[in-house]
């Protein structure tokens, strides 16, 4: 049954991504026809739970397909990276954004087991 979830996890996968660039592709269009800007930048370090270059990786990449963010930075010990984003209001909601993006890219790359907690979580913000 585990294998059948994990099969499921992964059809889905290309949805959500789909969806959460066009959402942000949105965002950006908007701050853009808009007068003035709604622009809060800046530079946040988020602890992740990935292992493997493969996580790493999918990770990066979606952080930087979608729109207003841009991976900076992967270090692998203590895992985290860095990442620029252009609507940061507050850092903890923005490492939650980044984190729910991580669950989805963990739940397609391992299809056993519950992904541990993040390196360092709860320690430098």
């Amino acid at each position: 049954m585990t294998y059948l979830m994990w099969a499921l996890r992964l059809l889905r996968f290309p949805f959500y991504a789909g969806w959460e660039i066009i959402r942000t592709s949105f965002e950006v269009m908007r701050d853009i026809l808009t007068p003035g800007s709604s622009t809060n930048p800046a530079f946040v370090e988020v602890p992740v739970r990935c292992r493997t270059d493969l996580e790493f990786t999918l990770l990066a990449n979606l952080i930087s397909l979608t729109p207003g963010t841009v991976t900076v930075a992967v270090r692998q010990e203590p895992a985290a990276l860095w990442v620029h984003g252009l609507y940061v209001e507050d850092r903890e909601s923005f490492r939650q954004d980044i984190r729910t993006m991580e669950d989805r890219v963990l739940a397609v790359t391992r299809p056993t087991g519950s992904p541990e907690s993040a390196p360092g979580e709860g320690g430098r913000h």
